[in-house]
């Protein structure tokens, strides 16, 4: 396998981690203004919406994005293909997102244990954002088909820039909570889909087969449990700790989370440059060692990710900023609790990053059907062991409980698909990397929080990378201009 490749891998995982990164991080970026203007409830109700809107989206869009770049590629009548995907989902995300608005009022009373009076207008607003951001699905997945990065990170960037913009001058100026992030988002998704346009008069005509449709709705309709099971990993434990604890505890708890969720970021950004690639690798006589060797990566990166936050983010945000004569912080004293749960969540996404990495068989072999399987039971055995756990260990209870239901999701889906696509993945180094992660993290714990320290045990992580033969040299030459030709026996 060229090494070209597996930089083009690389190449577009890093433009797409930069509209990933910037754009589902934004909550992250837009932290210190969100926990500053927002109280721990109102922040709390914030995140309990998105996972609202999360879970709808799925019902609107229904897996025709993921459909979509499975089948537009090698399509002959690609117009023909893109028409069959939208106008099914035009009719279902409109008639969807207009029952959100008119049971907006209902749907709170029932959704929110505590009731804030901004509850109601802002499910109201969020049925728009999932209106527009359904109408958008399409374009960015056709730009991911057609393997043009820069044009899909325009995009995010014009509605990162128009989100981010109206967010700052709803909530500093305007003085409004949690529904000016909304009516934001929602002007935000509306620039977007004006920019995309173009490609809807490109690619979109009145044309529709009922049988092209039900071969992508095969595909896709499975993809719809797997995410809604990855939504409810998410974001189902904050939903539990409002009942059970309050809205504020889900509000900081939430914001340790989100900072966490950065290592989730990185496999997001990484999820969308694989899709495409392990199509295109596949046919390759050593396609096996391929995949096995860029698990070993993903691992490795998310392991120092897992360490550099783990140890530093908590000193970020209890950085002092005085404007003005007043005094703040990145993040606002009542949310600090959260960051203890920082590093059990990171590790959480490692074992995500590894799921990622084995859904090869699942995408290849057709049987997305054990997404649902894996990601459902997961999910299951998440919202079950939050009910048990968190009136016994708080919201370090639903922390753990995240952890393990990763390492259920990635056990399950590495036992269903070693059979139907086996890979050896570099097991070896695999465990070498889990016992020198955990030998880094212990000793930051025993010494304690000094700067000097913590940077001196991220060195010896790096060196000792290449002294246990994790990773070499020759394999990062490889990556560059050279071919891994020939690395296969290192």
């Amino acid at each position: 396998m060229p090494s070209a490749s597996i930089r083009s891998l690389f190449r577009e995982t890093a433009v797409y981690g930069i509209s990933g990164v910037i754009g589902r991080s934004l909550g992250l970026i837009l932290l210190p203004v969100l926990a500053n203007y927002l109280s721990p409830e109102q922040f709390g109700h914030l995140k309990l919406t998105y996972l609202l809107v999360g879970i709808f989206q799925l019902a609107f869009v229904f897996g025709m994005g993921n459909s979509l770049v499975r089948y537009f590629v090698a399509a002959e009548d690609k117009i023909l293909v893109f028409s069959t995907h939208f106008w099914p989902l035009l009719a279902v995300s409109s008639l969807g997102s207009a029952a959100v608005w008119l049971g907006a009022g209902n749907l709170a009373q029932v959704y929110f244990a505590e009731k804030l009076p901004a509850d109601t207008f802002t499910i109201r607003i969020a049925a728009a954002v999932l209106w527009l951001d359904a109408l958008t699905t399409l374009p960015y997945s056709l730009l991911r088909a057609e393997k043009r990065p820069f044009t899909y990170l325009a995009g995010t960037t014009i509605s990162i820039l128009v989100y981010s913009t109206l967010l700052l001058y709803l909530l500093a100026v305007q003085g409004m909570g949690m529904e000016g992030v909304l009516l934001a988002n929602a002007a935000g998704s509306g620039a977007v889909l004006i920019f995309f346009l173009p490609v809807f008069q490109k690619n979109l005509r009145l044309k529709f087969r009922t049988a092209l449709f039900g071969i992508y709705f095969a595909f896709g309709y499975p993809i719809i449990f797997s995410s809604l099971g990855k939504t409810i990993l998410d974001l189902a434990d904050r939903w539990i700790l409002e009942r059970l604890m309050g809205a504020a505890v889900a509000g900081y708890y939430s914001a340790g989370y989100q900072i966490a969720a950065v290592a989730n970021l990185a496999v997001s950004a990484f999820t969308l440059a694989w899709k495409p690639f392990l199509v295109q690798v596949a046919p390759e006589k050593d396609s096996s060692f391929v995949f096995a060797r860029i698990m070993t990566f993903t691992v490795v990166v998310l392991c120092g990710l897992f360490l550099v936050v783990s140890f530093f983010a908590d000193n970020l945000v209890r950085i002092p900023i005085v404007i003005s004569g007043h005094r703040f912080y990145l993040i606002k004293e009542s949310f600090w609790p959260g960051l203890a749960v920082i590093p059990v969540v990171m590790v959480s996404y490692i074992f995500f990053g590894i799921y990622i990495n084995l859904t090869v068989g699942c995408d290849l072999t057709g049987r997305t059907s054990y997404y649902a399987w894996t990601t459902g039971a997961a999910a299951l055995f998440n919202v079950g062991a939050n009910f048990l756990f968190i009136p016994l260990w708080g919201m370090m209870g639903a922390a753990w409980v995240t952890l393990l239901s990763f390492i259920l999701q990635a056990a399950l889906l590495f036992l269903l698909t070693r059979k139907i696509y086996p890979i050896q993945y570099e097991w070896g180094k695999l465990l070498r990397l889990a016992l020198l992660t955990a030998f880094s993290f212990g000793a930051w714990k025993a010494i304690g929080d000094k700067f000097i320290f913590e940077l001196a045990v991220l060195a010896l992580f790096s060196v000792m990378l290449f002294s246990l033969r994790i990773i070499n040299i020759q394999v990062l030459k490889g990556l560059l201009p050279r071919s891994l030709k020939n690395e296969t026996s290192n």
